[in-house]
């Protein structure tokens, strides 16, 4: 009888055990599922969401020379020291597309406010919320004369980025790309990037202005890198010869490659057309202005305005 009951009070701490650890593993695997949706859902959350709204205003160039940002953080081995930037112009809050459903706002709307680490200009076409920028230029034989022109205008567009802002470089010539190295990724705009970019463009072997164009495969490889804004800048932008693209071939395959979001209507990426020198009477590079982002987008520089 004394044997029976101890084996009774033997067993009855294993049964005990037994179901806290049952309990306590149904607790563990129950948190683990829970931090596993979590994760996965802030990810899908992350990754959907839908492209920003850029907009973009034309001024004319200013012919004073190139002022280049101090970045008192980032000294050089090369020893260069900009110059101070002179005092910024106070830039006015109306420029906002959050100002177009309001009459008489009581306070300055968030969309409304420009920030410095997501501005950008290129050739007198500003655009706003821009972080990642991608710049696409014409190096065809038509642009020989003012290539220069253009490389003095993107080096200004890349010294007035904020360093929190990225860049890439990419020039079209035939039907091939002539990418500025890191190739195929955005690097950040701070002063050692920019540099580099600057100097292996202004080296006289890299970028030579020959032939006719097709620039389908730069817009392509741009388009790729996922930016917020491409600047394109072009002479002439079906090509001609064998390179030659009509219009409505050129629009159909751009918004292949950057279709309509269906959730705000708008395009992941904007393309802010810059046409060059010559117009076009079919108006390819306004069209594509208007349907990638909107007409204040385009602008056209003609031959009286480039000073060689």
């Amino acid at each position: 009888m004394h044997t029976a009951m101890n084996n009774q009070d033997m067993n009855k701490p294993k049964s005990t055990s037994s179901i806290v650890a049952w309990v306590l593993s149904i607790g563990v695997h129950v948190g683990l599922a829970a931090l596993a949706f979590l994760i996965t859902w802030t990810v899908v959350k992350t990754a959907d969401e839908p492209p920003p709204i850029i907009t973009a205003t034309w001024h004319d160039q200013s012919s004073s020379p190139m002022v280049f940002p101090a970045e008192s953080n980032q000294v050089e081995e090369s020893g260069f020291t900009p110059p101070p930037l002179p005092k910024p112009k106070e830039r006015s809050p109306q420029d906002g597309l959050a100002l177009l459903a309001s009459t008489s706002p009581t306070t300055i709307p968030k969309l409304a406010r420009r920030e410095e680490t997501t501005e950008a200009a290129f050739m007198g076409l500003e655009a706003v919320s821009a972080r990642n920028i991608v710049y696409v230029v014409d190096a065809s034989g038509s642009m020989l004369l003012h290539l220069s022109t253009v490389v003095r205008g993107l080096e200004q567009s890349l010294f007035d980025l904020n360093k929190k802002q990225s860049f890439a470089i990419l020039f079209f010539q035939k039907d091939q790309v002539i990418a500025v190295p890191p190739l195929n990724r955005l690097v950040a705009a701070n002063l050692k990037n920019i540099q580099k970019a600057m100097r292996w463009i202004q080296n006289g072997d890299n970028i030579v202005p020959t032939g006719r164009s097709n620039p389908t495969k730069a817009i392509s490889r741009a388009l790729q890198m996922k930016p917020d804004l491409v600047y394109l800048l072009s002479e002439n932008i079906r090509g001609a010869g064998q390179y030659e693209v009509s219009p409505e071939e050129l629009l159909a395959s751009l918004d292949l490659m950057n279709p309509v979001d269906p959730r705000n209507g708008r395009r992941r990426v904007r393309i802010n057309c810059i046409e060059f020198l010559t117009s076009d009477p079919a108006k390819t590079m306004r069209r594509i202005a208007e349907n990638h982002g909107g007409i204040d987008g385009y602008t056209f520089i003609d031959r009286s305005k480039v000073l060689r």
